[in-house]
């Protein structure tokens, strides 16, 4: 746990008098943000038995409540919070250095507390203008042109075990919403003209871009044990955010971790 002591340093309340014997009292900050965690995890519950699989897996790694503060968005009886505004309503409560967004079926499995620290610690000697990193994403500056592989990866699933796409860590343009991994210090949150459970993490990414940060995919290795759906309602929320950023990159076309979205 980060030394609260040191966070109190970081702000000072200081009395200015404006006349006629008023008074107001001003919390002047002295220094970038301070936190009180290494990490917050924000997690999207869905299912007891996922999450409690999930938070077993996270002790286990290393991630204790002296380093970590867990949170849940709670869905368990109805959808009351969707992938946009799920990160809407989580930052503000989060005081750790990163902050994790995840799906309630995600589970360590070898890589762990001292893994994560060090891969971001790295990333952000390499680029201190990283907000957003995670274990699946579709690659920066892909076309249809070039015809190369699109997609980084360092993931176990349904599909892939212990796989591994790429030299990492990678920029990429879009992540895959399993495993997000946030700067607090450089927090994106969701579009408030979008809704619905896909494509948040490409939204994400997108206004990571446009505040002049920059996303990754690293080598973080965990499993997820969800399948992904490509129903009705992610065929709307497709037309939906390539409708959203054809106004503000005309012409463009952005990978993801499932298909290309064209602008």
């Amino acid at each position: 746990m980060i030394d609260p002591e040191s966070a109190k340093l970081s702000a000072k309340e200081e009395r200015f008098d404006v006349g006629h014997d008023l008074h107001v009292n001003v919390r002047l900050h002295t220094r970038p943000l301070e936190h009180d965690y290494t990490f917050s995890i924000c997690t999207m519950l869905a299912s007891d038995e996922k999450y409690r699989r999930s938070l077993k897996s996270f002790k286990e790694f290393g991630f204790t409540q002296q380093n970590t503060q867990f949170l849940a968005v709670d869905n368990r009886n109805g959808n009351h919070f969707d992938g946009y505004a799920w990160t809407r309503r989580m930052i503000p409560e989060c005081k750790g250095k990163y902050i994790i967004f995840c799906h309630d079926d995600v589970e360590l499995v070898d890589d762990n507390y001292d893994t994560l620290v060090g891969r971001l610690a790295a990333l952000t000697a390499a680029d201190p203008k990283w907000a957003l990193a995670g274990n699946a994403g579709g690659l920066l500056g892909w076309t249809d042109e070039k015809k190369r592989r699109r997609l980084a990866l360092r993931i176990s699933d349904q599909s892939f075990s212990n796989k591994t796409f790429g030299t990492l860590p990678t920029r990429c343009e879009s992540l895959d919403e399993n495993f997000i991994v946030m700067r607090r210090e450089h927090a994106v949150s969701g579009s408030s003209d979008l809704s619905g459970f896909h494509l948040y993490g490409t939204d994400l990414c997108l206004r990571a871009e446009l505040a002049g940060y920059t996303t990754y995919v690293i080598d973080f290795h965990l499993f997820h044990h969800g399948n992904g759906t490509k129903g009705i309602p992610y065929r709307e929320q497709k037309r939906k955010i390539e409708n959203k950023y054809r106004k503000i990159f005309p012409n463009r076309c952005v990978s993801t971790s499932t298909e290309i979205l064209r602008f």
